[in-house]
C-alpha cells in the first residue's frame, strides 16, 4: 500500500496520541474521534464537512467540556445522561452553522465511559488542533484542496423538518441506549455510531445510499481495531501504540478498498484501544448490531 501524504499525517496523529497516553499513563488522552477527523481531513482531496478549522476546534472543545460536565453535575442514570448528551450535540450542530457531526461523539464519549478528568478535554482540543494544522500544511503544499467555508444558513435547515428529525433520532437512540446499557452492551451505541446515525438521517446524505457498505465498513473497522489490540497488545504484550498504528493502517486499507471515506468507521477502530480488554471479544459484534439497527432506523426515517 503506497503511503500518501494524507496517510502519513493520519499515522503521525495516531502515533502522537497513543505514545503520549502510554508515556503519561493517562488513558483519557486516547480520543477515538481523532481518527474520524483524520479520515475526513487527510484521506480525501477535500474536507468532507462544511466547516472551518476554528469551528472544528471550538465545537470539539465546547462538547468535550459539556460531556464531562454532564457526568460531574447531573446524577442521572447512564442511559439518560447519554441521551441528553446526544440531544445537546445535535443542538450544537444546528447552531454551529456546520455539518461537522463528529462533535456529537466528543460530547457522548465522556458520558459513556464516565470520564470526569479535564485531561480528556485538553487532549480532544489539542489533537483536533493538530489535525487542523496538518491539514493547513497539506493545503499549502498543494496536497489537499482549500475549503471555502460559508456557514450553513437556518433556511437550509427548515426548523419543522429539523425538529422532527431531532425528536426521531433522540427518541430512537434513548430507547436503544436504555436497553443496551442495561443489558451491558453499551458499545451497541458507541459514540461514533451516533455520528453515523446523524449523518445517515440527513436529507442529502450520500452515505445513506450505501446501506450495506456503511454497515460492513463500520463493522470491519471495529473488528480490525479489536483484533489488532487482542493480538498485538493483549496476547503478545507489545505496546498499545503499535496496535493503534496497525488499526490505523487497516482503516486506510478498508477506505481504499471500499472507495468510501466514512469518518465514523475510522473512529470505531481507535475506540478499541480505549475500552476494557475484557470487552474486546464482543466489541465487533456489538458495533455490528448497533450500526445495523441505526442504519435501519435511518432508512425508515428517510422513506
Amino acid at each position: 500500500m503506497k503511503l500518501s501524504f494524507g496517510s502519513a499525517c493520519m499515522f503521525f496523529v495516531l502515533f502522537v496520541m497513543l505514545l503520549t497516553a502510554k508515556v503519561t499513563g493517562e488513558a483519557e488522552i486516547i480520543f477515538p474521534e481523532v481518527a474520524a477527523l483524520s479520515c475526513g481531513c487527510f484521506l480525501t482531496p477535500r474536507l468532507v464537512w462544511r466547516t472551518s478549522s476554528f469551528r472544528m476546534i471550538f465545537c470539539i472543545a465546547f462538547c468535550a467540556v459539556s460531556g464531562v460536565a454532564i457526568v460531574r453535575f447531573l446524577p442521572l442514570p447512564l442511559w439518560a445522561q447519554f441521551s441528553l448528551a446526544f440531544l445537546t450535540g445535535q443542538l450544537v450542530l444546528l447552531f454551529s452553522g456546520t455539518t461537522f457531526a463528529p462533535l456529537i461523539s466528543a460530547i457522548a464519549l465522556p458520558v459513556l465511559i464516565q470520564t470526569r478528568s479535564p485531561v480528556y478535554i485538553l487532549a480532544a482540543v489539542l489533537l483536533t488542533t493538530l489535525v487542523c494544522l496538518l491539514r493547513a500544511f497539506l493545503v499549502r503544499a498543494g496536497k489537499s484542496e482549500q475549503a471555502d467555508f460559508s456557514p450553513v444558513a437556518f433556511s437550509e435547515r427548515p426548523f419543522p423538518a429539523f425538529l422532527a428529525a431531532l425528536l426521531f433520532r433522540t427518541a430512537f437512540l434513548a430507547l436503544l441506549a436504555f436497553f443496551c446499557i442495561r443489558a451491558g452492551l453499551r458499545f451497541c451505541v458507541a459514540p461514533p455510531l451516533l455520528v453515523a446515525f446523524t449523518e445517515l438521517t440527513g436529507k442529502e446524505s450520500r452515505s445513506a445510499k450505501r446501506f450495506w457498505a456503511v454497515i460492513l465498513l463500520v463493522s470491519l473497522c471495529a473488528l480490525f481495531g479489536a483484533a489488532s489490540r487482542l493480538l498485538i497488545s493483549v496476547t503478545l504484550g507489545l505496546p498499545l501504540t503499535l496496535s493503534g498504528l496497525v488499526a490505523g493502517a487497516g482503516v486506510i486499507l478498508l477506505v481504499k478498498i471500499f472507495a468510501f471515506p466514512f469518518p465514523p468507521a475510522a473512529a470505531m477502530a481507535v475506540l478499541a484501544m480505549l475500552i476494557p480488554k475484557d470487552a474486546l471479544f464482543l466489541y465487533p459484534l456489538e458495533v455490528a448490531a448497533g450500526i445495523f439497527l441505526l442504519s435501519l432506523a435511518a432508512r425508515f426515517w428517510r422513506h
